[in-house]
């Protein structure tokens, strides 16, 4: 009987994971279709901005999940994580106004968040 329910807990896991990982290429497959097809860059600068930005993701998720720290000194720590990536991306040949375009569809990414999580309340 123990063997069935470790068995069952270790599919169940699997296909959690399996989920998890889907939910996330996801959002990657929408970042990569916007800076294709929106942005207009190539598949190359494509693959710039996302190694870009997934290096920067544990940072501003640990930013975002900081109990300690006020609203406003995230948004300081946010907005200086931002300049750094712009800067990144500038190096690696992305336009400015490219990188405008970048900027406003995360403004507008994190304001539909922010309304659906309530106002970030």
């Amino acid at each position: 009987m123990k063997k069935i329910i470790l068995c069952l807990a270790i599919l169940l896991s699997m296909g959690a994971t399996k989920s998890f990982a889907q939910n996330g290429g996801g959002m990657q497959q929408a970042w990569q279709s916007y800076l294709k097809d929106s942005v207009k860059l190539s598949d190359a600068m494509t693959d710039s901005v996302l190694a870009i930005r997934m290096q920067y993701r544990p940072q501003m998720r640990e930013i975002y999940t900081d109990q300690s720290s006020s609203a406003s000194d995230k948004q300081t720590k946010m907005d200086n994580l931002r300049k750094e990536m712009e800067a990144r991306y500038k190096a690696a040949g992305v336009t400015d106004d490219q990188i405008n375009t970048i900027r406003q569809h995360e403004d507008a990414m994190r304001a539909q968040r922010m309304n659906r999580n309530g106002g970030g309340k």
